[in-house]
């Protein structure tokens, strides 16, 4: 299948391995995506989900071409590869566990809807970004056009979409499509920093601000104020919520535990 699914520590990790491919996503890749997010939602030891590709070449380059003939070449096969990515990004968004894309190289197309489902974002300076619809004729799909919009505006999606083109990690840096971008080699340091943050602080106060900024960007209805209510009350009850004031008052670092 070519995608790598482990638990390192309270880090989840969901890793494309297709070097040779620059990690193109394949079908069964992204069959195995919504089952693996399901399992690290439902892990309490889990408190942050990483995505990453195999080496420092390629985050993506998108989903894999190859398949397209098969997958994607009649309108009932479109509408299902569809609604497949849409499953893919709905599992990532719709997850109470914040989401990371660790970024080398190219991340492009497909590879990038998964990016920007992804909470942060963070970037080698060689990272190269894009989104090559109108170059292939085919058309990009629903859901990520909205996080593409959600993301950089209306204005900017229009470039992107229309013209097709690569751009490099400091144009992604000013879109807004990353969060940060750093020397190659310090990528991996600064994002193990970004993930002990995640680790350690309230699980509880994260999912809470998910829940209402997720609420708050959906595409279709109202804001769902009775869950968003929920979300602050189950955080404003909880223990960690008094562990953080009695760690505070006795100045030492609190110990979170998701209850």
């Amino acid at each position: 299948m070519s995608l790598h699914v482990e638990k390192r520590d309270a880090v989840g990790w969901i890793v494309f391995d297709q070097p040779k491919r620059r990690n193109a996503i394949n079908g069964a890749m992204w069959r195995g995506i919504p089952p693996a997010m399901a399992r690290f939602s439902e892990d309490p030891d889990v408190r942050c989900v990483a995505f990453r590709g195999a080496g420092n070449e390629a985050f993506s380059a998108g989903a894999d071409i190859s398949e397209f003939e098969a997958n994607r070449s009649r309108s009932e096969a479109v509408g299902e590869y569809d609604d497949l990515l849409d499953r893919v990004l709905h599992s990532i968004q719709g997850s109470l566990k914040p989401s990371v894309a660790v970024i080398y190289g190219y991340c492009l197309g497909g590879g990038l809807e998964i990016a920007l489902a992804c909470d942060l974002r963070y970037c080698a300076a060689s990272a190269q970004f894009g989104i090559p619809a109108a170059k292939l004729g085919l058309a990009y799909n629903v859901e990520g056009h909205k996080r593409l919009l959600e993301t950089v505006g209306h204005s900017r999606a229009r470039e992107i979409m229309f013209l097709g083109r690569r751009y490099n990690a400091e144009e992604a840096l000013a879109m807004g499509i990353v969060h940060k971008v750093l020397p190659t080699e310090s990528l991996e340091g600064f994002v193990t920093d970004v993930l002990q943050d995640l680790v350690d602080n309230a699980p509880l106060s994260i999912a809470n601000s998910k829940t209402i900024i997720e609420e708050y960007v959906k595409s279709l209805g109202t804001p769902d104020a009775a869950r968003m209510r929920s979300a602050i009350e189950r955080c404003a009850k909880s223990e960690d919520y008094r562990e953080g004031r009695r760690a505070f008052m006795e100045k030492r670092k609190p110990r979170f535990t998701g209850r």
